[in-house]
């Protein structure tokens, strides 16, 4: 059996941990939503929105996340100071496994963002045109001069112009022989 002593080291140590892996996940998530708070200002100034709405729902995957975490904790640590618990000693375990659900939802919430689908070519390295409202005319031919009566010509052209400019060497017969 355990002394009174050894029990409390053990409770200390894993409390500190505890602390550890929580300050660990919170500056995960700081990092993430760094990241994605660049990812979308960029998106937002290439007026890519198909993109952008995929990452603002990511962000309130996150955010969610991070309000039930919190809650969570704050739960967690009352049911701790209390004498006799707000659950059960036999319910103990969803103390710790409601935080596994938490990582559960974000992890399907991000396949689910993620599937794949037909549009999923939308979002490859394409840029999204930008919507620019009315319409909109492309001349591709501005300031050039047309001339009806000119025709394109290709390589091939080029190569029998050349042939009729130049006409082949003829070979000495008597110097090889």
């Amino acid at each position: 059996k355990m002394s009174v002593h050894f029990e409390d080291e053990l409770f200390d140590a894993l409390t500190i941990l505890t602390f550890v892996v929580a300050a660990v996940d919170v500056s995960f998530y700081m990092w993430i939503l760094d990241s994605l708070n660049s990812t979308m200002q960029y998106l937002e100034s290439m007026n890519q929105n198909m993109k952008l709405l995929r990452y603002l729902r990511l962000r309130l995957v996150l955010l969610i996340s991070i309000l039930f975490a919190i809650a969570w904790a704050v739960f967690g640590i009352v049911d701790n100071l209390m004498e006799e618990g707000m659950l059960p000693l036999q319910s103990a375990w969803t103390l710790s496994g409601v935080w596994e659900l938490n990582y559960l939802f974000v992890l399907i919430s991000v396949a689910v963002l993620w599937r794949p689908n037909e549009s999923a070519k939308n979002y490859a390295y394409v840029m999204e045109l930008p919507s620019l409202g009315g319409d909109v005319e492309f001349c591709t031919n501005d300031g050039l001069e047309e001339d009806d009566d000119e025709l394109v010509t290709s390589a091939i052209d080029d190569v029998e112009t050349a042939d009729e400019k130049d006409p082949p060497l003829k070979v000495d017969e008597g110097v090889g022989a």
